[in-house]
């Protein structure tokens, strides 16, 4: 699965490359990727540009933990539901994403983080609803959030509340990465994370993560913060499709 991951708005505001959803959103409907992760608001303005395209991932729950370094951040990460898997149904997405973060300051966040994923899951399987968790270690917690040990545990636990799909943080280690996709209750997909310089530091990211095991890509900002992202969505397109 090539997915886009546009949901930044409801986390950190504008940023460059989310200014005009218009475009984006054309060139992933262009493109043929898979799927696209959007917020309620963006999928109630933007959503017609998708049709008969790719699957629409809605996020529906919020998180202060990117506003990390910034005028508008907290000490530690706070996560709260914003939306429904009814509501999402009702908006025509096949999909729900939520996030599973773990190794929080506080004890009683990543506790709230669990019980947010537990009835998601349980509405999901109510509904007929894929369920994809992001699980990842809190930005700014008392562990690195590229830690293999950490990757694993976190994937684990998310397939084991019922994850249909799993998006997580690369490891340094390619055979440790390797190792935990293969151990993995449900599929994991790869965030793209920080902004990479040029479409080949991208398109070598996408490659080592294929080929140690991951079955998708969920690409945010090494996409839509690109100029070229419609040229960068293709070349992704036929890592994952074609084994380029």
């Amino acid at each position: 699965m090539l997915c886009v991951a546009f949901d930044h708005g409801m986390q950190v505001g504008t940023i460059p490359g989310n200014e005009d959803p218009a475009r984006i959103l054309d060139a992933v409907a262009e493109a043929g990727v898979d799927a696209v992760i959007l917020n309620p608001g963006m999928m109630i303005r933007h959503g017609h540009r998708l049709a008969g395209g790719p699957v629409v991932i809605l996020r529906i729950d919020q998180t202060t933990m990117w506003r990390e370094g910034t005028k508008a951040a907290y000490p530690d990460t706070h996560q709260r539901l914003v939306a429904s898997v009814e509501d999402a149904v009702s908006l025509g997405a096949e999909a729900v994403i939520t996030y599973l973060f773990t190794c929080n300051n506080l004890a009683e966040e990543e506790t709230r983080s669990f019980e947010i994923c537990g009835q998601v899951a349980s509405d999901c399987r109510k509904w007929g609803v894929v369920h994809v968790v992001e699980a990842m270690a809190a930005r700014g917690g008392f562990v690195d959030f590229d830690d293999p040990d950490i990757i694993s545990l976190n994937c684990r636990m998310a397939g084991e509340l019922g994850a249909d799909i799993i998006k997580t943080d690369w490891c340094a280690d390619q055979a440790r990465f390797s190792a935990i996709t293969q151990q993995s209750l449900a599929p994991i997909a790869l965030a793209g994370g920080p902004a990479r310089q040029d479409v080949d530091a991208v398109a070598q990211f996408a490659r080592s993560a294929i080929s140690a095991g991951a079955k998708g890509l969920m690409f945010g900002r090494n996409v839509f913060g690109r100029s070229d992202a419609a040229a960068t969505l293709r070349r992704l397109t036929s890592i994952v499709h074609e084994d380029a």
